[in-house]
């Protein structure tokens, strides 16, 4: 990757965040913004325009989690490092992340020192991880899906569907009429969804989905 000053997109639903990310940064001659998004969609849609060397983004916001904006732009600038800015440590966010080959992950507590940091270590194409995250980010625990793959408790499309529909507060036999399922497959989804998100009862669950912005 090019020398200093790298490209930095910057993404975040929160306008007055992003003004003092930005002057932050301004102060900081290692990275030069070109770009802001306020959500997923957008960030995935400027990547693409502008081909930044770094993208910094949140996970909570609207039309488009950063989770699934990472996975994009993973697709689409492969030449692009993204580097999540997050008040989340949940680990099932940041298993995930890391194993669709984000950058790095950081807290929102982080001071300036550890954000220079991360930004050029991942700019020259390593990883970095906050250091309150990296015994759990060295945590190996994947487990095989129905399709035999191999993935850090990620949900699969099915299962999206069913914590969505519980966010609408839907019983389950409401959820089974709708996806046409039994109400045992429903129950069995459930279980499956607290199981990979470590989450014990349906309040652990909204929060889960309210942090992935799936209650915008």
């Amino acid at each position: 990757m090019d020398q200093p000053p790298y490209s930095l997109l910057l993404v975040d639903d929160q306008t007055i965040f992003l003004d003092g990310i930005e002057s932050l940064l301004e102060r900081m001659p290692e990275v030069c913004v070109v770009g802001k998004a306020h959500n997923g969609q957008d960030a995935v849609r400027l990547a693409s325009e502008l081909k930044p060397n770094l993208v910094l983004m949140d996970i909570n916001m609207p039309h488009m989690d950063g989770i699934e904006a990472c996975k994009r732009i993973r697709k689409t600038c492969p030449g692009t490092r993204v580097i999540v800015l997050s008040m989340y440590g949940h680990r099932e966010f940041v298993l995930e992340l890391l194993d669709g080959g984000v950058g790095g992950y950081l807290l929102k507590s982080t001071g300036k020192n550890e954000l220079t940091e991360a930004l050029i270590t991942v700019a020259r194409g390593g990883q970095y991880i906050a250091q309150e995250l990296r015994d759990l980010a060295a945590i190996s625990d994947k487990h095989t899906d129905r399709e035999g793959e191999l993935s850090y408790g990620a949900l699969t499309k099915r299962e999206v569907q069913v914590v969505k529909l519980i966010m609408q507060e839907r019983t389950t036999q409401e959820i089974a009429d709708q996806l046409f399922l039994s109400i045992a497959t429903v129950e069995t989804h459930r279980r499956n969804i607290m199981h990979k998100l470590d989450v014990r009862n349906t309040a652990g669950l909204v929060k889960y989905a309210m942090e992935r912005g799936w209650g915008a």
